[in-house]
């Protein structure tokens, strides 16, 4: 006898998407298809159920898992500053002010993405926001999906002005 749940009778141990929180209970399966593996179905948290960009699909999409790192990203770096353990540098403040002052857009984004400053490419800003131009293609720009990245970003850019 195994002392492991077995998730066939169970269901999924974690969220399949954040891999954080237990999966919210009576929710539909939604389907996968890895490149080189079989379609397999799969759970998640009420958080990713609810707030990822491909939320309107019975599946999850490339996005989805974009959107995850994305999250992911933007939380750490936005405790990293709140708790004094990441110093963005000075170019990174005031970029972060104008992408918080932006409309998002995809070609706008993506040419905040292409500016050639290397300490924008040497920080770990850039990371977070990179995924944005192709989850644009899912969401609008006011969508509770980009909530943690205008989160930092706000954060970062009130800083910035008061200098």
């Amino acid at each position: 006898m195994s002392s492991f749940p077995d998730p066939s009778i169970t269901g999924a141990a974690t969220c399949d998407l954040c891999h954080d929180r237990r999966p919210a209970m009576g929710t539909p399966a939604l389907a996968v298809r890895p490149p080189i593996a079989p379609q397999r179905q799969v759970r998640l948290c009420a958080p990713c159920g609810e707030d990822r960009p491909g939320r309107r699909r019975r599946e999850l999409i490339e996005e989805d898992f974009s959107w995850q790192a994305m999250s992911r990203h933007a939380h750490d770096l936005a405790d990293a500053y709140t708790a004094g353990r990441w110093l963005p540098y000075e170019d990174e403040h005031r970029w972060a002010w104008g992408l918080a002052r932006t409309h998002w857009t995809r070609p706008a984004l993506e040419a905040a993405l292409g500016d050639p400053n290397p300490y924008l490419r040497a920080g770990r800003l850039v990371r977070v926001v990179k995924p944005l131009p192709r989850i644009l293609t899912i969401v609008d720009p006011g969508d509770r999906a980009l909530r943690p990245v205008q989160a930092l970003l706000d954060t970062l850019a009130t800083r910035s002005a008061r200098r």
